[in-house]
């Protein structure tokens, strides 16, 4: 265990692996809370320490993703930011999006919507093995792609997709590439250094609450209009004229969700007690001991075998979801899922102890089998 289950509210003796779908909150949460609130009544003196937080939870962020400082802004939710992110195209009649058919709807729904304006949207089939998954998108590029959005590591399979030859083939062509890292992002390392843009939600891996990440990747993507707000930009002499801020700050439209981001701040802080390298390899060397214990059991499993191509999460197919999670709640383990994508999700962070491993595997086949 690398995080102490005394430092959550309500863990106490719960085995928490619902991570992929909320994690528990920080019990030192109140103290931030309590800061904001203390702020909030300051008038404008806590409202620049507002500004401060922000400050604050951008270098949290950049140093996270190698990137800048200047690069982070945070909006409402992470679909928030992938809908910044494609409003800033201007497109064309025969345009092409990439995605594949099984991405998170956010994206994919947005391409669907692009239709009407003649975007063509270009969705390679899922496969299990994200190596082949890979090279189907690296295939399905051409001159008229324009942007490719993609999990680096799936909400439906937890599977952890190469990046690299899809970023040189779309960059080789023109083309930009978004990466959701909602689920990589806080459990993995992630280099977005060659990443064109990056979303991710603040409530699942990172300790946070509701709110969106989003990296602009300046040195690659110069030029980047997004639709603007107050806080996008400065007045200029004419009423409807303005100057967007040189940096990501454009993308936030209205004020940031500033109690957000001082829970933020508090959770990104706590992150740093340990190394990204080292929580990665426990949730990896975790996740094996689970995905040997379902494999032995004859579950049948989405995520891929070999550890290198998962992150956090195990995913398991179930005819009947919801019986699973209540099932494995009346034996003290909270895990997440979906009727919608017939699966559960097991999900292994830092507060997860070995011992928290060695019951599961004892307990849990039993029970996913029963509804598979």
């Amino acid at each position: 265990m690398l995080y102490p289950k005394a430092d959550f509210v309500g863990l106490g003796t719960t085995i928490h692996l619902a991570a992929g779908g909320e994690t528990p909150m920080l019990a030192s949460h109140r103290d931030a809370i309590e800061e904001f609130m203390t702020d909030k009544a300051a008038g404008m003196p806590g409202r620049e320490r507002f500004f401060a937080k922000r400050v604050v939870c951008a270098q949290h962020v950049a140093r996270m993703l190698h990137a800048e400082p200047g690069d982070i802004a945070f909006v409402g939710s992470s679909s928030a930011g992938i809908t910044a992110i494609v409003s800033a195209y201007t497109w064309r009649a025969g345009d092409e999006v990439i995605t594949v058919d099984d991405e998170y709807p956010s994206g994919r729904y947005l391409f669907g919507w692009l239709q009407r304006v003649g975007v063509v949207p270009v969705m390679p089939t899922f496969h299990p093995d994200p190596a082949i998954e890979a090279q189907a998108i690296i295939d399905a590029i051409t001159p008229r792609t324009r942007l490719i959005y993609l999990s680096q590591v799936s909400t439906r399979t937890g599977r952890r997709i190469p990046l690299q030859g899809i970023l040189d083939a779309a960059h080789a062509v023109g083309a930009q590439v978004l990466v959701d890292a909602t689920h990589s992002l806080g459990i993995i390392e992630v280099d977005a250094s060659d990443i064109d843009f990056v979303v991710c939600s603040g409530y699942k891996w990172l300790f946070g609450t509701h709110l969106g990440i989003v990296m602009w990747n300046r040195r690659r993507v110069p030029t980047f209009e997004p639709m603007v707000g107050w806080r996008s930009a400065r007045p200029a002499p004419h009423p409807a004229a303005y100057h967007v801020h040189d940096d990501a700050a454009r993308i936030e439209v209205g004020n940031p969700n500033f109690v957000d981001l001082y829970i933020l701040a508090n959770a990104l802080a706590y992150h740093q007690n340990v190394a990204g390298a080292t929580l990665e390899r426990y949730a990896l060397d975790q996740g094996e001991r689970l995905y040997a214990a379902f494999e032995s059991a004859g579950i049948t499993l989405l995520t891929p075998r070999n550890a290198t191509h998962r992150a956090g999460n195990i995913c398991a197919e179930s005819a009947d979801p919801a019986a699973v999670v209540h099932a494995a709640r009346r034996e003290g383990i909270e895990l997440w899922g979906d009727a919608d994508l017939q699966r559960i999700r097991c999900s292994v962070h830092g507060y997860v102890t070995p011992q928290d491993i060695d019951y599961t595997c004892v307990v849990l086949p039993d029970i996913i089998a029963r509804y598979q």
